[in-house]
């Protein structure tokens, strides 16, 4: 973690991804184009191109001669509808995700418009161009990802990011649990897949053991009964009646605060090295049995099954750090998530 003055990873990188997206907005009214391009350099942290026609002839044109990770299209067009736009595109076998755009009382245009490829489908407002921008925004996210790595998947590490400063396997675990949407191994795998791009770093922090079955890092140590393999066990100094060779576990001789009774003969134990003498630290089973180490076995708690130690996975955890270019593609996931951005100082978290 880094030191208390460190500047946070908001105030060392920009607001606005790495990534230029490049849009084609095909719109015939001056207004909208006007708007979408202000909204766009105000409200989104998207760094774009903005290219804007007025037809669809002149969009096929552009599309054509250039290359565009993004098409907005509106529906009604001069000379050419924007369902027919999509027909087109569609023969030219362009592979550009679409976002249309409908007016109020057209949603049955929007629906055709996803039968023919649209990706998305925004009802227009002059009121509201939000949803627009969110779309826009969580296609750049999408283009901006590795492939591998769905919209889903990064929105979820975002939100991890946004809320913990570091995290430990076993803790990750734990909040998998509280909600089963996420899939761990997904999110354990994207991470992997962060690191090979250079969307973040990692390092080697300590081994842990892992359920042979399962994978989880989170077993529970069952200490056991060498000789019967009770797991009711109690630890302690222990003594023994030189008289008599009793053994057992020093309060067991404690009748009162000053005197020491021997619970095999019954008999006053007095004086240290004449009446007994200290063994040293021993377990006792709920069945009498006394010993110096128990049995060390495991119970998994997510499948729940028992394994010896010799059985058991050794696992590497490693702790993870956003990278600059991964933390500035993943900008628009804390975005587009709701959630904050982060507001601690070294971005870092951990599994295994």
């Amino acid at each position: 973690m880094g030191g208390q003055n460190e500047p946070l990873m908001r105030d060392l990188y920009p607001d606005k991804i790495f990534y230029k997206i490049k849009i084609l907005y095909i719109e015939d009214t001056k207004d909208d184009q006007i708007i979408l391009k202000h909204l766009l350099e105000k409200k989104s942290k998207i760094n774009f191109e903005l290219v804007i026609v007025s037809d669809g002839f002149d969009g096929l044109r552009r599309v054509n001669e250039e290359y565009f990770d993004l098409i907005i299209l509106d529906y009604k067009l001069p000379g050419m509808s924007g369902l027919e736009f999509l027909e087109k595109l569609k023969k030219l076998d362009v592979k550009t995700p679409v976002i249309f755009i409908t007016g109020k009382g057209d949603e049955r245009v929007a629906v055709e418009a996803m039968k023919r490829g649209a990706k998305d489908y925004i009802v227009k407002d002059e009121t509201d161009f939000d949803r627009l921008i969110k779309a826009i925004e969580e296609t750049a996210l999408e283009i901006s990802l590795p492939k591998n790595i769905s919209v889903e998947v990064a929105l979820n590490i975002a939100n991890l990011f946004s809320m913990h400063e570091a995290l430990s396997a076993e803790e990750i675990e734990y909040l998998f649990e509280q909600n089963h949407r996420l899939q761990l191994e997904e999110i354990l795998s994207a991470l992997d897949e962060l690191v090979r791009v250079g969307f973040a770093e990692r390092k080697p922090l300590h081994s842990a053991i892992a359920c042979p079955y399962c994978g989880s890092l989170k077993p529970n140590l069952l200490l056991q009964c060498p000789h019967c393999g009770s797991g009711n066990l109690l630890k302690g100094e222990a003594i023994e009646h030189m008289n008599c060779g009793g053994v057992d576990l020093k309060f067991n001789f404690n009748k009162d605060e000053e005197t020491l009774v021997c619970p095999k003969c019954g008999k006053k134990v007095r004086q240290l090295g004449v009446d007994y003498r200290k063994v040293g630290t021993l377990f006792k089973c709920s069945n009498g049995h006394l010993f110096s180490l128990p049995v060390f076995n495991f119970k998994c708690l997510s499948c729940e099954k028992n394994f010896e130690i010799n059985e058991a996975t050794l696992k590497t955890i490693f702790q993870y750090r956003l990278t600059r270019k991964g933390y500035n593609n993943l900008l628009l996931a804390f975005r587009a998530d709701g959630s904050n951005i982060i507001n601690f100082r070294d971005g870092s978290w951990e599994h295994s």
